[in-house]
């Protein structure tokens, strides 16, 4: 578990070096997929002011245990970073999410939310999984997930689009903001993309 918080600082030290971000005790930043609040904790130090948000009451208690007292722990209501205002944020960011969502459209709507929520001058920074040839069997695996669904006693629903996620391509990414967005590969075959609001 140790080397779970530890991967924290690691990961935030990697980000704010490729995204040129110095961040200062008076910043407000936003993270989307806070989970149990591993990037949290390691940004807390850092900012003025975080709002974590994800998807999961569980993982959001589980996060809440931490007693960080800059950060506030927010249940997501889909792709809405609502109650933030607008241009409020020094920096939005989602590391290790958007290869969840379910089509391209859902990750159009977050990037909207980030940029509403970032000030002017600000960085907007997400990860994902480029596609590889692996997805290109996706829809086989599905039908074989499928198959596998009706004559196993295991866990059902593992082929379910929301689990497998989106893979598009650099350029689809890119269209879908209208500022100039930057890439660069963060290993492991994950993408770190950011723009300036």
């Amino acid at each position: 578990m140790i080397e779970f918080w530890a991967s924290g600082m690691s990961i935030w030290k990697d980000i704010r070096a490729k995204i040129a971000f110095q961040p200062k005790p008076t910043d407000s930043v936003v993270e989307i997929g806070c989970g149990v609040g591993r990037l949290s904790r390691a940004m807390s130090s850092e900012v003025g002011r975080i709002d974590a948000f994800d998807i999961s009451q569980e993982m959001l208690d589980i996060a809440q245990q931490s007693g960080l007292p800059n950060v506030t722990f927010r249940l997501s209501q889909g792709d809405s970073l609502q109650p933030l205002q607008d241009s409020s944020a020094d920096l939005v960011l989602a590391y290790c999410v958007f290869q969840h969502l379910p089509s391209l459209d859902v990750l159009h709507n977050y990037v909207g939310e980030m940029a509403r929520v970032a000030k002017p001058g600000s960085i907007c920074a997400f990860t994902l999984t480029p596609r590889t040839w692996h997805d290109n069997l996706q829809l086989l695996m599905k039908v074989k997930g499928r198959i596998r669904d009706l004559w196993s006693n295991g866990p059902k629903g593992l082929s379910a689009d929301e689990w497998i996620g989106i893979r598009p391509t650099v350029e689809q990414v890119r269209a879908l903001s209208s500022s100039p967005m930057q890439v660069v590969s963060m290993g492991n075959e994950r993408l770190l993309f950011w723009f300036v609001r």
